[in-house]
C-alpha cells in the first residue's frame, strides 16, 4: 500500500474526500437543494413527502449532513416532539455551488 499523499488536492484528502462521497450518496444533492431552496426549516416527514426516500435513508442522509455541519437540527419540547431541519451557516454556503453545478448540468447534457 502506497502512502497517502498529502500534496494532492484537499477534496482528495480525508475531511474532502468523505464530503465528496456524500455528494454521491442517493438523494444527497436532492436534499441540499430541497433545503437551500425551502423558506423555512422542514419536518422530517415534509423531507420524506419532498424526496420519496425512505426514513431509513433520510435518517442516515440527515444524520451525515448534521456530521459534516451543513444541517441543524431543532428539537422541541411539544407533545408530540417537534424537529425541525435547516441549512447551517455553512450549509447555506452550499446553495450557489450547488446552483451552479445544476445550472452547468442543464446547460451541458440538455
Amino acid at each position: 500500500m502506497q502512502p497517502h499523499d498529502a500534496s494532492g488536492p484537499v477534496c482528495l484528502q480525508s475531511h474532502g474526500r468523505q464530503f465528496v462521497e456524500l455528494l454521491g450518496k442517493s438523494h444527497t444533492l436532492d436534499m441540499l437543494y430541497f433545503l437551500f431552496t425551502s423558506e423555512k426549516p422542514v419536518r422530517f416527514n415534509e423531507l420524506k413527502r419532498e424526496m420519496e426516500i425512505t426514513a431509513t435513508t433520510l435518517s442516515r442522509r440527515l444524520d451525515e449532513f448534521i456530521h459534516h455541519e451543513l444541517v441543524t437540527r431543532e428539537v422541541y419540547a411539544e407533545v408530540p416532539a417537534r424537529v425541525e431541519y435547516d441549512l447551517s451557516d455553512k450549509g447555506r454556503t452550499l446553495g450557489p455551488v450547488l446552483k451552479s453545478l445544476f445550472g452547468w448540468v442543464e446547460r451541458t447534457y440538455s
